[in-house]
């Protein structure tokens, strides 16, 4: 399974532009409703994947109508969603099941385990006028790798004072 892409792995996450920042003390950096809408409206219907961590950061488990698959290496509590404890099984799922879109979302160590296998990433990126504080980054994205498909702009944006800008971007492996 090295260095297999699989079409229907993805990755979601919201990041900072210039720091890769995703979160700190296992929350979110921001709670950006345009975001959460992007994220429920891109992952309804299909298959997400994350840490244990993750997991209990969810305000409502398990996330309704996807099938949520929770990674963890321990045997855990994690009533409403699939429970593996490899990457390999995750990605026999995936294999398993071409018809559905898998999408890891986070934390930052599941996603440095799973950035060689996926084929698209949706990254909303975060505005960041000065670096912020935070624990958590998403791995570097390299152009090398990665090729920039859609970029917008969420259909509306209200503005609050210490609310960044963000866009929406979806990258596809070359």
């Amino acid at each position: 399974m090295k260095d297999k892409i699989y079409d229907n792995l993805y990755a979601i996450v919201a990041m900072t532009e210039k720091t890769r920042a995703i979160g700190k003390d296992n929350d979110m950096l921001y709670h950006l409703p345009e975001d959460l809408k992007y994220y429920k409206e891109t992952t309804m219907g299909e298959t997400i994947v994350c840490g244990y961590n993750t997991w209990l950061s969810f305000p409502r488990r398990p996330l309704p109508k996807r099938t949520n698959i929770v990674l963890s290496r321990h045997q855990r509590d994690v009533d409403g969603a699939i429970l593996m404890h490899s990457i390999e099984d995750v990605l026999n799922y995936a294999e398993k099941n071409p018809d559905k879109s898998v999408f890891i979302c986070g934390g930052d160590n599941v996603y440095s385990q799973f950035m060689p296998f996926v084929s698209k990433l949706y990254i909303t990126m975060i505005e960041e006028k000065e670096d912020v504080n935070a624990d958590s980054f998403f791995p570097e994205v390299d152009e090398n790798l990665w090729k920039l498909d859609k970029e917008f702009s969420p259909d509306v944006y209200e503005e609050k004072e210490g609310k960044p800008n963000i866009r929406f971007t979806v990258y596809i492996r070359r």
